[in-house]
């Protein structure tokens, strides 16, 4: 990372800067969950570690790497939060990382039902026969 990138990182993130950048992203995908400041900012910083790990060996600056992270992020968030799809990154410990933090948080899954399917039963007997089974002779009154 370059001296100007350094200073560059850490002025976005002491004015919360990426944490702006990656709510304006989640609007962007259509995010309505409301999600706390603590999950975005952890999201915020694992990005921001992804674009540090990123370095200087591609030709963008910081601002652009840590953007381009944010919206993977947001698109993480839509995805784990709108579906119940399996999901996939290209490196599977970043993925890791990121359900580890969406569990941390509790945000939602939706989940897919199965379409209700009709199954016959049949009884070996008929059920006014069973609910006499149940009870003690000793609690009805004789007559």
């Amino acid at each position: 990372m370059k001296g100007f990138d350094f200073i560059v990182r850490w002025v976005l993130l002491a004015l919360g800067t990426g944490l702006r950048w990656l709510r304006e992203e989640l609007d962007e995908v259509h995010v309505s969950i409301p999600l706390t400041d603590g999950c975005l900012a952890e999201f915020v910083r694992h990005a921001d570690e992804a674009a540090r790990q990123a370095g200087t060996n591609t030709g963008q600056s910081y601002v652009e790497r840590l953007r381009h992270e944010l919206a993977l992020r947001a698109g993480f968030i839509q995805r784990w939060t709108g579906s119940d799809e399996n999901l996939s990154l290209r490196d599977e410990q970043s993925l890791q990382d990121l359900v580890r933090i969406a569990r941390r948080y509790a945000l939602p899954r939706r989940w897919k039902l199965s379409e209700p399917v009709v199954v016959e039963y049949r009884r070996t007997r008929p059920s006014y026969w069973q609910w006499t089974n149940d009870i003690e002779t000793g609690a009805v009154p004789q007559a």
